[in-house]
């Protein structure tokens, strides 16, 4: 009987609040996920999705031109996608085991990074006139790709080690410059000034991120400056011993319209191509699909330049729906590193998210011809599985922090 006797023959029934709660059922991302950061996986999710279609409007031109099969490089990127999105899923899931192994295997992770870089100058396969890719069986890869990740756990443990002497030059400074030192100079012997780029502003961060001291920073950041503002001076040799392509690269930025004729060898033709399919693309886009310049005009439009076809497309509407799902990404993924447990874990999560937001960055300032053309890949958007499912693994390491933080404070 429902309710509570106050005299004999009566009862008053009792409040809602008193009768017992029934128990939900968890969801289908509950269960296989766990208690995730939901707006984070949300966001990862829409930058696959319209990076995969992306990577198909772009494509299927190419594709049918020269293997007469439209969907002969969307087919293999989806089911990259579909893979990548279950290794993440299976990292998120597995969490707290997922973050102690990686803790344990920190040094091991980072030297075999460095042993793969290694290779690639011995042993390497050479593609479009630079070696950077191992082959390992059926596998082909960019070791630079897993060097970056191992450069961001890296840093980060070094971090918590040493986080009390970080204002200390010996641990804020050359500490850094013995982890990343190997890291730049293996990426400089490829030719791969991208990742160079890269990695060093992933090491300069991290010693942000650290503690290092404000002035060793600020005397690093003058010296950067000073040799980039040398390129055409007093750092010409340098870059011409390291990477001489980037030189003409260098020299094509500052006018890529001088560099189409066939008597230039149309070194210019790709980045005034790209400048083209943005111009032409206005605030709305010429419609998915219905780009011009992947006809023919912007070479390989799938792998660096795909935001220069997105533009043209989608128009500037779909270029500031695009930065501003990148945007949701840098504040989410950041969120998440505030409301980590432990130190590593936060530096971690900054460190990954930093990394794709540095070269979402350098990007689109590549596609824009705002910087020279130094072949960075946009991330979720470019042609490439390897790199896709490194990046998706990575995206799970994110979740699983998040979701080991909610069991934890729970």
């Amino acid at each position: 009987m429902d309710g509570v006797r106050t005299k004999p023959g009566a009862y008053r029934k009792q409040p809602a609040s008193a009768e017992p709660k029934k128990a939900t059922a968890p969801n289908t991302i509950t269960r296989f996920f766990g208690e995730v950061d939901r707006p984070f996986l949300i966001i990862v999710v829409l930058l696959v999705c319209v990076g995969s279609i992306t990577i198909f409007s772009s494509s299927y031109a190419y594709a049918e031109h020269r293997w007469h099969d439209s969907y002969y490089l969307a087919k293999p990127q989806l089911g990259y996608a579909v893979g990548g999105i279950a290794m993440m899923a299976l990292i998120a899931f597995f969490a707290r085991a997922v973050l102690t192994v990686l803790r344990k295997m920190v040094k091991v992770i980072y030297f075999v990074a460095l042993g793969l870089n290694l290779l690639v100058p011995i042993m390497g396969v050479a593609k479009n006139g630079a070696t950077r890719w191992l082959v390992l069986g059926p596998i082909q890869f960019q070791p630079s790709e897993i060097l970056k990740f191992a450069l961001v756990v890296a840093c980060a443990d070094y971090i918590v080690k040493n986080r009390d002497k970080m204002h200390t030059a010996k641990y804020g400074f050359w500490g850094f410059a013995l982890i990343g030192g190997p890291a730049l100079l293996l990426t400089l012997l490829q030719s791969h000034l991208s990742a160079t780029i890269i990695n060093l502003l992933i090491i300069f961060v991290m010693m942000w991120l650290g503690g290092s001291n404000g002035k060793m920073m600020g005397i690093l950041s003058g010296i950067l400056i000073a040799f980039a503002a040398s390129l055409a001076t007093i750092a010409r040799p340098i870059l011409q011993f390291f990477v001489p392509h980037a030189l003409t690269r260098l020299d094509i930025w500052r006018n890529p319209f001088d560099y189409m004729s066939v008597e230039s060898g149309g070194k210019g033709w790709q980045p005034a191509q790209s400048l083209y399919a943005i111009s032409s693309g206005g605030f709305w886009g010429v419609g998915l699909g219905q780009s011009n310049q992947k006809h023919g005009y912007l070479p390989e439009p799938y792998n660096d330049y795909i935001f220069a076809i997105l533009c043209e497309e989608m128009g500037f509407f779909g270029a500031v729906l695009v930065i501003g799902l990148f945007a949701a990404f840098a504040w989410r993924g950041f969120y998440i590193a505030r409301r980590s447990q432990d130190k590593f874990s936060s530096l971690l999560v900054m460190g990954i998210i930093v990394h794709v937001v540095i070269q979402v960055i350098l990007n689109l300032a590549v596609v824009s011809n705002t910087i020279p053309s130094t072949g960075i890949s946009l991330p979720f958007f470019s042609y490439g599985g390897t790199s896709l499912i490194i990046l998706m693994c990575e995206m799970g390491l994110v979740l699983a922090v998040s979701r080991y933080s909610y069991t934890e404070k729970g």
